[in-house]
């Protein structure tokens, strides 16, 4: 029975972590952190701390945004409507926060006025009710190239201006792309309720699970026939995985991206 309470408390503090989109910002610093260390010069904690506030910000306003989609799809995750101005006022302290940091590491602003529309243009009605969000793979491919191949290239060449390795940028932009198509499994029906066209509610699981062996393919290819530890991982994932799985299941996928990417 203590077992049993233990667990489960343990899962609902995890679930403190994925509801507001913790753990993915956590993934990103270290994500960062690796790529300063990469590069070899002294870690700037300012630019860090500036890049991860922004990152949080974009998740945490996507999560309000979204709050009454995902309540469908997330009944564990939702962000709960009367905490939602709240919500709002603090990602809008944390793009303040952002913004300041960056302007004290002196690099040129350009860079961070990249940043502050990718914020919010994921979930925002764009015209009428599209938006990049409903928008079938372009979704996807947003995600990964704006929320993180690009910051992590931005942050390359304030540090050194020097870039990482590219094949390093495809392999993460590949892995991220796997876990956005990852996650469209776990929220199939809800997507189709929605009416947002996505690769497993259009194509099924079983086609979905091939086009993500392909795309786990095409990072062993670029990186010379390398299976990495989060490949062995992935492929156990996606013998099991369907839409019912387990909700933590879904959230592993970003960790795999960082340890393939510092590897």
């Amino acid at each position: 029975m203590l077992t049993k309470i233990t667990y489960q408390a343990f899962r609902n503090g995890l679930f403190v972590f994925v509801k507001y989109r913790i753990h993915l910002s956590i993934v990103f610093a270290l994500l960062l952190y690796g790529n300063n260390v990469k590069l070899g010069v002294a870690v700037n904690y300012l630019l860090l701390i500036s890049f991860l506030l922004w990152h949080f910000s974009l998740f945490l306003f996507d999560r309000i945004y979204d709050r009454k989609i995902d309540k469908l799809s997330q009944p564990d995750e939702y962000v709960k409507d009367q905490y939602a101005v709240k919500l709002y006022f603090l990602v809008a302290l944390m793009m303040l926060g952002s913004f300041y940091c960056f302007m004290l590491t002196q690099k040129p602003v350009a860079y961070w006025i990249y940043l502050f529309p990718v914020t919010f243009l994921y979930p925002l009605n764009l015209y009428k009710t599209y938006r990049i969000k409903s928008i079938f793979l372009l979704k996807n491919l947003y995600s990964a190239l704006f929320i993180y191949v690009i910051p992590v290239y931005i942050h390359s060449i304030l540090l050194s201006n020097t870039t990482p390795s590219y094949v390093h940028l495809i392999s993460l932009g590949i892995y991220v792309l796997i876990g956005e198509i990852f996650w469209d499994i776990r929220d199939t029906t809800a997507d189709k309720e929605h009416h947002t066209q996505t690769i497993p509610n259009t194509f099924g699981l079983k086609i979905t699970k091939v086009l993500l062996f392909i795309l786990m393919l095409a990072d062993i290819w670029i990186k010379n026939n390398q299976i990495s530890s989060s490949a062995y991982i992935y492929l156990i994932l996606l013998i099991f995985i369907h839409e019912k799985s387990d909700r933590l299941l879904f959230h592993i996928p970003p960790l795999l991206a960082l340890v393939n990417f510092l590897l």
